[in-house]
């Protein structure tokens, strides 16, 4: 969504496989099962910067913490206390998460914010460590924008993670994702020299020894103009994503119902993949509520609306009705995989965190469709 990347950037701006697949027992499935939808989730590792007098740090806001405490999560605000990674990972293990897509930020365009912005990466460092993370696959999602300049860099650094036993693999090949995708073809200087560019990403990950690799574009749809995705493919993008759909729900300012966000993920699904020949990574939404942080930050372009009625019920309902557009879209899925937004968007109003009031009812109901679907697929 913009306004995640306007949040991060004003944030930068102010303070300032091996591809065989090498399984621990009880480890998340890295096989391809095209009979069943795997689920994941997007992970924002903005939890862990360094806190002020008060704790409170830019995402830990003083209003998130104290108008909004029924998004804490049991373990609280911060994801780098010792232990609450590994229990992070068992709840989303347990109720049938396949990965997490972990939003994740170079640092290359920022040298005077290098140590400041390595805080953004920090969840993975810690996922990487974790004595249970063979229960989960992950995989990166590129969050800040690049140029010529840093490219190489990425690529190497992006491409390191490969080695991970439990990096995701859809056909055997390493998946990758870019949020800012009109930015980086911007920043590259076109169409052509973005496909060069992406070229040279899969020349260097095939001398890393991975001879094929799926990158992601994130996109949105465009009614009023269909054939918007087919610079991406010229790009050489091997396949199309979005973050979150809330804007696409969005029927007025203010209050929203839920079922517009629903609407809002209909709509991306279709209106993306009825228009491109890639594969399509499509998002389930599970709430949009920018306030605190609006509140908090007032000189940030915030959303100037939110979603409300957001019930573990409802979450759990249109996460089946995404896993029936997987299934009933197969050709067209990436991989059989649904993504939702998201694990721990807690500030965005999009988590499903177990929390200190309403404990783990989002998971629970969860963890019900995806062993359905698994029972269905016996």
């Amino acid at each position: 969504m913009e306004s995640k990347l306007h949040y991060i950037t004003f944030f930068i701006l102010i303070v300032p496989l091996a591809l065989s697949c090498n399984k621990h027992k009880g480890s998340a499935s890295n096989n391809d099962n095209t009979d069943t939808v795997k689920v994941g989730a997007w992970y924002f590792g903005g939890w862990s910067f360094p806190p002020d007098g008060n704790g409170h740090t830019f995402h830990i806001s003083p209003t998130l913490t104290t108008a909004y405490t029924d998004r804490e999560p049991v373990w609280g605000w911060r994801e780098d206390a010792p232990g609450v990674m590994e229990q992070q990972i068992k709840y989303a293990a347990d109720a049938g998460l396949n990965f997490w897509g972990f939003c994740w930020y170079d640092n290359t365009l920022r040298p005077e914010n290098k140590e400041l912005m390595d805080n953004l990466n920090n969840a993975l460092e810690l996922f990487l460590k974790a004595n249970n993370s063979h229960l989960l696959n992950f995989f990166l999602l590129s969050c800040h924008p690049v140029s010529p300049v840093s490219w190489e860099g990425v690529c190497d650094r992006i491409i390191a993670y490969f080695k991970a036993p439990n990096y995701l693999l859809v056909e055997g090949k390493p998946v990758i994702a870019f949020f800012n995708t009109d930015e980086l073809i911007n920043g590259m200087g076109g169409v052509q020299k973005t496909r060069a560019a992406l070229q040279l990403f899969r020349n260097k990950a095939k001398l890393a020894g991975y001879d094929e690799v799926l990158i992601g574009a994130r996109t949105f749809p465009k009614p009023q103009n269909p054939t918007y995705q087919n610079t991406y493919l010229e790009c050489g993008f091997d396949f199309l994503t979005t973050y979150n759909n809330a804007d696409d729900g969005r029927k007025q300012a203010g209050s929203n119902a839920f079922e517009s966000l629903l609407e809002g993920d209909r709509k991306s699904w279709n209106g993306i993949a009825d228009h491109t020949p890639l594969p399509f990574l499509p998002v389930v939404g599970a709430g949009y509520d920018m306030r605190p942080w609006a509140q908090d930050h007032p000189t940030i372009p915030a959303s100037d609306f939110w979603y409300s009625g957001v019930t573990p019920e409802k979450i759990a309902g249109h996460l089946s009705e995404g896993i029936r557009w997987v299934k009933d879209h197969r050709s067209k899925a990436l991989g059989s995989l649904l993504v939702m937004y998201a694990w721990n968007e807690n500030g965005e109003g999009a988590w499903l965190t177990p929390t200190k009031i309403e404990g783990n009812a989002r998971l629970a109901q969860i963890k019900q469709v995806i062993q359905h679907e698994a029972q269905t697929n016996k």
